[in-house]
């Protein structure tokens, strides 16, 4: 018993100093360099087909998304305000 609590109370400090946050150890003018140099350009991601595409629809993600928010986000009218 002692040592299943002695392991949750490590496992709870472990669990602490894993969510602490990273220390930032870059200065200043390291940054200003890397911000002087401009962004990088976005890689375009690869499409990799595999075998369940063939019973997956041709649609886009973007029409899926479009179709979920006008789904989503409808508004009803109240009697009191048709008058």
């Amino acid at each position: 018993m002692l040592i299943k609590v002695l392991l949750g109370v490590f496992a709870l400090a472990l669990g602490i100093w894993l969510g602490l946050p990273g220390r930032f150890e870059q200065s200043t003018e390291e940054l200003e360099q890397l911000m002087a140099r401009g962004g990088s350009k976005r890689r375009k991601v690869k499409r990799h087909f595999i075998a369940i595409d063939r019973f997956r629809k041709d649609e886009l993600a973007s029409d899926r998304r479009r179709a979920e928010t006008r789904r989503r986000f409808r508004t009803a009218v109240s009697e009191r305000d048709e008058d």
